[in-house]
């Protein structure tokens, strides 16, 4: 496969995730084993890890109706705070808590709790089990644990009024940026209608402004950038999507230099017709190589 039939296999699937990001997920089934607020949440918030031990996906009857208080022994996205313990006496401070009978719940921010950054959570999602304080075989019963469970979490939503997929992105990244009008302050730009989105993008590099369109924010001649388009998606949601470093080295009005690193993209909008009204600039941040 050669690099241009890379892109497009990549820019596809990127597409079909965003359309799930800004259209809505299906609803989580219920296992042995699951977080809430799921499937999607925001990783630098609390989430409760749930555990159903009579489940048979548990696979833990030595745990079933047990007085006995039961721990977290969890290793991806990263290990826990203080670590897990050892096999026969778990870290204390990962206790379980018992909603009801048989049901257990751990609650954590994912992004303290592993030390590591939204983008790794979402990437690799949580390894865990359940298990006794000595987690060991101590009757010949089996060991006292349950099977190990992984959850995938997905990204919520955009709930900002510019959002990035991915979160994190470099200049040979296809970028999509969604514009989500519900979020907009200004009140003449509320309600923009479907085929009447147009975004003013520039790349700030070296710390130097290079708007993509050389005219004004009133110019009519935006009508023949039709890149600048916003596609609608629904709810009040608008999209484009665009290989960040050919956009604005290649394509622009003003080419960002080679070598100079692009640091972020400001965006505003406006619509079709120019009335007057154009959005502040939000703000998009690349991540560093």
């Amino acid at each position: 496969m050669n690099s241009i039939e890379n892109k497009e296999s990549m820019k596809k699937a990127i597409l079909l995730f965003v359309f799930a990001l800004i259209g809505g997920f299906t609803i989580q089934a219920q296992d042995a084993a699951w977080f809430e607020p799921g499937p999607a949440a925001d990783v630098t918030s609390e989430i409760k890890l749930y555990v159903d031990v009579t489940h048979p996906d548990c696979e833990c009857p030595n745990l079933v109706d047990t007085d006995d208080p039961l721990y977290l022994w969890t290793w991806t996205p990263g290990g826990p705070p203080g670590g897990n313990g050892a096999w026969d006496a778990s870290n204390l401070s990962l206790e379980w808590t018992q909603e009801g009978p048989n049901l257990y719940s751990f609650p954590m921010v994912p992004t303290d709790f592993y030390g590591v950054d939204p983008a790794t959570v979402y990437a690799e999602g949580i390894d865990f089990l359940i298990k006794k304080f000595n987690g060991a075989d101590t009757d010949g019963t089996g060991e006292n644990k349950s099977v190990d469970f992984h959850v995938d979490i997905e990204p919520v939503g955009c709930v900002n009024t510019l959002c990035a997929f991915p979160e994190f992105f470099q200049e040979d990244d296809y970028l999509t940026m969604i514009y989500n009008n519900k979020k907009e302050e200004h009140g003449q730009l509320q309600d923009i209608q479907p085929d009447d989105c147009w975004m003013l993008p520039v790349a700030v590099a070296g710390g130097v402004d290079y708007p993509y369109f050389n005219g004004s924010v009133s110019d009519p001649a935006i009508l023949d950038h039709p890149e600048l388009h916003m596609m609608y998606e629904g709810d009040g949601k608008f999209y484009s999507t665009v290989l960040t470093d050919d956009f604005f080295r290649i394509y622009s009005d003003n080419p960002v230099p080679e070598g100079v690193p692009i640091e972020m993209i400001k965006v505003r909008y406006r619509k079709t017709v120019f009335t007057g009204n154009v959005s502040q600039f939000y703000e998009l941040t690349l991540q560093c190589e």
